[in-house]
């Protein structure tokens, strides 16, 4: 690869922080119990069946967004959940009841953390101390970018990057050129000189090659959209640095 490589952009969930299915159900676990005792505590009951399925059709409201490369914010998913509910208006909810809501529906990764991946915290210290300049490139889902933040500082890693960018907060998802442009403005970068690492070919590899950036697989199973190709693929973090002195 280039030897002129500055600047290096990483993916988040499955890069750097594992998502896996039971992680997934352990977060929606959460949700569903801090809604739950939430609207009880306004003397509201709903049923357990109709919050998990308000929960689960939100998702598929939001992937409908998603799928344009369109983000929308945790207050709106909110309302579609909620909006889900029979008989139950949110407008006519307490603010401080609410703030519960929105509490259990964000935070779960705080209280059920995930783990970094394997030599994560290795590799972005060995790159800090080679002076690259290091970004981060995130499509957020449930979890915004504040929470994230907290996330990677609970970690101890926020402090090796130089630029964060959520999906969230630009209202756009990867592979929509305009995250990682921003990225690279706010890293003072040029797509020619920097390097994009990330799990998933279409939304990071496609994404960072539309803008003119270098790409790195990091490849954890068989996958869709095999005809993108990366200019390089790794099965471990630790592989980046061979890459980059090659």
């Amino acid at each position: 690869m280039d030897k002129m490589i500055d600047t290096i952009t990483f993916d988040l969930w499955n890069t750097l922080v594992c998502n896996t299915p039971r992680d997934g159900q352990r977060y929606k676990d959460f949700r569903l119990k801090g809604i739950e005792e939430a609207l009880s505590e306004a003397g509201i009951t709903v049923d357990l069946n109709d919050l998990e399925e308000a929960h689960d059709h939100t998702f598929d409201e939001c992937k409908k967004f998603w799928d344009k490369n369109i983000d929308i914010d945790s207050n709106t998913q909110i309302d579609i959940l909620l909006g889900m509910l029979t008989d139950l208006n949110p407008k006519n909810l307490d603010q401080e009841i609410l703030k519960k809501i929105k509490k259990a529906y964000i935070e779960p990764v705080l209280y059920n953390h995930p783990d970094l991946v394997d030599n994560a915290q290795e590799v972005l210290s060995g790159l800090k101390g080679k002076d690259y300049k290091i970004g981060l490139i995130c499509n957020t889902g449930r979890t915004p970018g504040n929470i994230v933040r907290k996330l990677l500082g609970e970690f101890g890693i926020l402090e090796y990057f130089d630029g964060l960018s959520f999906s969230n907060e630009l209202r756009v998802r990867k592979p929509h050129k305009k995250i990682f442009l921003y990225t690279l403005n706010q890293l003072e970068s040029l797509p020619r000189t920097s390097v994009h690492v990330g799990d998933e070919l279409k939304t990071d590899v496609l994404g960072a090659k539309n803008v003119g950036m270098n790409t790195v697989h990091l490849k954890r199973k068989d996958q869709h959209y095999q005809d993108i190709v990366p200019d390089r693929t790794i099965f471990d973090l630790k592989e980046l640095f061979e890459i980059l002195l090659t």
